[in-house]
């Protein structure tokens, strides 16, 4: 049998408990403005996609958009003292996810890197698992495309940046810039071109 989700009041209070024993309590409400945003956007993607036929867990997509970045409870950043770089807070999600027994939501964590995740030479040279961690499924996709057009502006907080914006970010890792307009094309294609 499957473990439940976790609500995101668990949620939000395991992050609570992790950020505490990393000194970055503020983190907490960072990361949980950032998901709200990309809720926001994942929903819109996910409602017209059901629209137009295709099938999506909302629980599993909903508690995804606000687990994404657990991570960052560990690594910090984006408002918070930095403790590691914070390209390895999606690795940092991925064992805590794994550890807590909740695979899906563990490859949420690792397929968001750089907004399609990376490649197994990427995460070698990292020194996370030698494999490619990509998104597979219809959710794991729609995170990762909201993941990539969030972003932040200083005084203002997070909000929906353009598709250009969040290729011009990520393209430096190797092999993203074509897997990011590759998960453009399928969000397109799911939406029937609403969203750009």
């Amino acid at each position: 049998m499957k473990k439940r989700l976790p609500t995101l009041r668990q949620l939000k209070s395991l992050m609570k408990k992790i950020a505490k024993e990393n000194g970055i309590e503020e983190q907490v409400n960072n990361s949980w403005c950032h998901s709200t945003v990309v809720w926001r956007l994942a929903n819109n993607i996910a409602r017209l996609a059901k629209r137009n036929g295709y099938q999506i867990n909302f629980q599993l997509l909903k508690v995804g958009c606000y687990v994404h970045d657990i991570g960052r409870m560990i690594t910090g950043g984006k408002g918070s003292k930095e403790l590691r770089p914070a390209i390895y807070h999606f690795y940092e999600g991925y064992q805590l996810m794994k550890q807590y027994g909740y695979p899906q939501l563990a490859r949420i964590c690792v397929s968001h890197a750089a907004g399609v995740g990376l490649d197994k030479q990427t995460n070698k040279g990292y020194g996370f698992i030698s494999r490619n961690f990509f998104p597979r499924t219809i959710e794991e996709k729609i995170i990762a495309y909201a993941d990539a057009r969030t972003s932040y502006k200083k005084g203002e907080g997070p909000y929906i940046g353009s598709f250009n914006k969040a290729y011009n970010r990520f393209k430096k890792y190797r092999g993203v810039g074509k897997r990011l307009k590759e998960n453009q094309r399928f969000i397109q294609k799911i939406t029937k071109g609403k969203i750009r």
